[in-house]
């Protein structure tokens, strides 16, 4: 990712640098990257924030994720381009997306599963499973209202295809659903890969746009992100659940997905 000055989105944006300052140190620039006491690495596409006020009608809120520094991240891109989703890490979002469903599935369960030996689980936990597989297996997705139906029919196949890919929404959530979209195509656009993630991640599980699946939808679009952008899959594991919601919380109550950024920076760097 490329990144300019404070000098030089100063000069872009027609304010003056201590604005800018102002704007970095509040986090309302995204993916901005602190370098000493007073240097900060801007990304270069990123757009002047705007008045919140002119932003209203197309979206719920705003959405942070203060100073990250994702180097290491742009790194991993370089010597691990287009990293596939295994089935080492397969297993892994698997269980880790039933957890946020609160249903603990162990590794071995799991493994049985995909070895299509019968296990000692409901039918349809055992099939939602096998769905989940393969559609991780298939990454990556566009980012669509069409894509978002689609991938929540394929993970209720022979489960609940009546349900499967259509929205159960209020008017407010179907609003929240089309603004959501919108920001992916314009303001997160220009972010960094991990933050968009973590944005589309977080609001998937906010604004639970389906009667189910919507925590195995929200992992696989924050995965299908990273695979989109040449990075390895962050391996989100289990026991990483409650820190999840911790941060899906922050998320929700404040905009501030710092931490959730933070987990998935970490994930990303085997940590």
């Amino acid at each position: 990712m490329d990144y300019i000055s404070v000098k030089e989105a100063s000069e872009r944006w027609g304010i003056s640098e201590r604005r800018v300052r102002a704007l970095c140190e509040s986090g309302r620039i995204e993916g901005v990257t602190r370098c000493g006491a007073w240097v900060w690495s801007i990304p270069a596409g990123t757009q002047r924030p705007a008045d919140g006020r002119t932003l209203r009608h197309i979206k719920n809120r705003s959405l942070r994720t203060g100073s990250q520094d994702f180097k290491k991240a742009d790194a991993l891109k370089k010597t691990r381009s287009g990293a596939p989703v295994n089935e080492e890490t397969q297993i892994k979002l698997i269980r880790t997306a039933f957890a946020l469903e609160d249903e603990n599935l162990g590794e071995s369960l799991v493994k049985g599963i995909l070895r299509l030996e019968t296990q000692d689980l409901p039918l349809e936990t055992q099939i939602n499973v096998l769905n989940m597989k393969s559609v991780l297996a298939n990454l990556p997705y566009e980012v669509s209202d069409s894509s978002l139906k689609d991938v929540n029919r394929r993970l209720l196949i022979n489960t609940d295809e009546k349900n499967g890919g259509r929205y159960s929404l209020t008017e407010d959530q179907r609003q929240q659903t089309e603004a959501m979209l919108l920001q992916y195509q314009g303001p997160w656009s220009v972010l960094h890969p991990v933050a968009r993630a973590a944005f589309i991640f977080s609001e998937i599980l906010r604004i639970r746009p389906f009667a189910k699946a919507n925590e195995r939808l929200a992992v696989v679009f924050l995965e299908n992100e990273l695979i989109k952008a040449k990075l390895p899959p962050a391996v989100l594991t289990a026991d990483r659940v409650p820190e999840i919601s911790a941060a899906l919380a922050s998320t929700r109550i404040r905009g501030n997905s710092q931490e959730l950024v933070k987990i998935i920076l970490e994930a990303l760097e085997g940590k």
